[in-house]
C-alpha cells in the first residue's frame, strides 16, 4: 500500500451524544478519506472502542470473523422507557420497593443463562428490510423481532446504589455478536416485575481493540495533523482483526501475474478467501482457493 495515504484499521473512542456514523463522517474529515467504515454500530447514548476500517481496509470488513464485544454497562431498576435505555420516553416508573439482593441476583443470573434475546424495538434490527429505530421515528410503531441466539460469555456484577426509587447496578459483560446490553437490562426487569433499563454503557474491547487503544476525536486530529499515522494497522496480529483469515505469500512471478488478475498456483487446501501477501509482505488482496489456484477477488494497487 502506498504509506503516504491512510489506510487500514484503527479504534475510535466515539463519545456518547454522536451516532456512529456522525463519528464516521469526523473522522473521514480528519484524515482527508472517502472511503472509512466502522465494525459494529455503537447507539448514541453509548461510548467506546468503535473499530474503523480506512481506504483499502473496508475492503475487507466482510472478511473479518464475528467478534464478541465486552461492555462495563448500568442496569437501572424501577423504570420502563421505548428504547430500553435512560434516553427514550419514559412509558412507567415501578421503583424497586420490597426487591431484595438475592432476588435481584437470581434474576440477573437468568438472564445471563439464557440463549436467545429478543432485540429491542428501536434498534438498527431489521424486519422486512425496516429498521427499528426507523419504524418508530418515522411511523410511530414498534416492530416486534424474533429471538435471536446469543450468549453472555462472563458477567462480574461491580457496584450498585439506591437512587431514589430507583436501583443502578454497574456491571461488567463480555457477550456474542447481535447481544443487546439494554435487552439483557430490560429482561431482568421483566422477571422481577419492577421494569428496568439500560443507563450508561462503555463498550471496553471489540475486534481485538481494548480501551486503551482507542483515540479520542481531538488524539486523532492531533496525531494526523502532526503527520503521524504510526496509529493505523493491517490487523495481521490483532486478534479479531485479520489474525483470524489464512495468509498465503506470493513470490515475484506469481505476484506479477495476480497484481493482473490472474490465477496462480497454491497449494493451500481450499477455502472461500485468503488474505495475499506480496513478496516483500505486505498485504496486496484477498482470492479464493479453488482447484490448487488463487483467484483474485480483490486486488490492492499501489
Amino acid at each position: 500500500m502506498n504509506s503516504s495515504r491512510p489506510e487500514g484499521f484503527f479504534a475510535l473512542f466515539k463519545p456518547s451524544g454522536l451516532s456512529s456514523a456522525g463519528a464516521l463522517s469526523v473522522v473521514k474529515g480528519i484524515l482527508g478519506v472517502n472511503k472509512a467504515g466502522f465494525l459494529g454500530t455503537l447507539d448514541v447514548p453509548a461510548m467506546g472502542v468503535l473499530p474503523v476500517a480506512v481506504g483499502s481496509a473496508t475492503k475487507l470488513i466482510s472478511l473479518l470473523p464475528p467478534s464478541d464485544k465486552e461492555y462495563v454497562g448500568e442496569l437501572v431498576l424501577g423504570i420502563i422507557t421505548i428504547t430500553d435505555d435512560m434516553d427514550g420516553e419514559v412509558v412507567e416508573r415501578r421503583g424497586v420497593g420490597g426487591l431484595d439482593d438475592e432476588r435481584i441476583n437470581n434474576a440477573i443470573g437468568a438472564v445471563a443463562a439464557q440463549t436467545e434475546q429478543v432485540p429491542p424495538h428501536v434498534s438498527a434490527k431489521q424486519q422486512n428490510g425496516v429498521r427499528g429505530y426507523k419504524a418508530m421515528r418515522r411511523q410511530g410503531r414498534l416492530i416486534d423481532f424474533a429471538p435471536t441466539p446469543v450468549a453472555v460469555r462472563r458477567l462480574t456484577l461491580l457496584q450498585q446504589r439506591q437512587d431514589a426509587d430507583l436501583r443502578r447496578i454497574v456491571f461488567r459483560m463480555t457477550v456474542t455478536p447481535g447481544y443487546y446490553v439494554r435487552g439483557f437490562c430490560r429482561d431482568v426487569g421483566t422477571i422481577l416485575g419492577c421494569g428496568a433499563c439500560m443507563g450508561r454503557l462503555l463498550r471496553t474491547r471489540a475486534h481485538g481493540f481494548g480501551v486503551q487503544d482507542a483515540l479520542s476525536l481531538s488524539a486523532l486530529r492531533r496525531r494526523v495533523q502532526g503527520g503521524d499515522l504510526s496509529f493505523l494497522t493491517w490487523g495481521e496480529k490483532e486478534e479479531g482483526l485479520l489474525a483470524a483469515v489464512s495468509h498465503t505469500v506470493l513470490g515475484d512471478v506469481q505476484w506479477e501475474a495476480f497484481g493482473h488478475g490472474l490465477p496462480v498456483d497454491c497449494d493451500m487446501a481450499e477455502t472461500s478467501t485468503v488474505l495475499v501477501n506480496r513478496p516483500d509482505g505486505r498485504l496486496g488482496g484477498v482470492a479464493a482457493i479453488r482447484g490448487g489456484k488463487a483467484w483474485p477477488l480483490r486486488v490492492f494497487n499501489e
